[in-house]
Formats: C-alpha cells, sequence, structure tokens
C-alpha cells in the first residue's frame, strides 16, 4: 500500500509549491547638526524583511500590500509572486552591497496564514 508521504517524497524539490523571503541588513538614518541626514550602517546584526530593511526600493511595483495589524506577521512570496516580485527583490537586495539571504520554504498550514493573494501570503512566525 502506497503512503501519502511516499509519494511525495518520490517528487523532485523543484516541483513542491514553496514560498519566498527575502531578509537583510538594515541601515539607520542619523540626523547631524553639521550635515543634516546621514545613512549609516550599524554593525551587522539581525535580518530583517526586505521591505523593512530597505533593501530593495522601489521593487516592489504594484504589489498589493494589506493593511495588516499585527507587528508579529512576515511577508512571503508565493511561487507566482517570486517570479513576478521576488527575483527583483533579491536582485537589487544583490545590488545594494548588504549581506541578504533568500528563505525558501513549504506552503504552510492554513492555520499560520493571516492573508493570501496570488503574489503573497502573510504568516504568523513559527513557535519556538
Amino acid at each position: 500500500m502506497e503512503h501519502a508521504g511516499d509519494r511525495a517524497s518520490t517528487y523532485p524539490p523543484c516541483e513542491l509549491p514553496l514560498i519566498y523571503r527575502v531578509v537583510g541588513e538594515s541601515t539607520v538614518w542619523v540626523w547631524s547638526d553639521e550635515s543634516g541626514a546621514m545613512e549609516v550602517e550599524p554593525a551587522p546584526g539581525q535580518l530583517m524583511g526586505a521591505y523593512s530593511s530597505g533593501i530593495a526600493d522601489y521593487a516592489w511595483g504594484d504589489l498589493p500590500m494589506p493593511y495588516l495589524t499585527n507587528p508579529r506577521v512576515r511577508f512571503w512570496f508565493t511561487e507566482r509572486g517570486w517570479r513576478a516580485y521576488g527575483l527583483q527583490v533579491a536582485a537589487r537586495a544583490r545590488a545594494s552591497g548588504r549581506a541578504y539571504r533568500v528563505i525558501r520554504r513549504k506552503n504552510p498550514p492554513r492555520s499560520m496564514v493571516i492573508y493570501r493573494d496570488e503574489w503573497q501570503v502573510a504568516l504568523l512566525p513559527d513557535r519556538d
């Protein structure tokens, strides 16, 4: 008798539906009375989402931006969103010269999903 887990394991990894997230190091803007606003790079540290870290400004195009109030929500690209937006976000992150990573994972269970459209999915983080 074939088990669902056996059947799923025969598929190549690239055929499983994945979601993608680009994270990178942020910079900080400080104000100096002598020279005005200055962007400074903090010591290497925790990575944050590409939008929040500013590593891919203007790569978002017309991507819908739903208003979600939970600060723990994290956005991931769907397969279609990765091709339409994510690859450009990753290219701009690379061009920024800052440290960044592309994270892939399987589609999450519905209980973690806060928002979904054809381009993106918003999730609550895994509990540690």
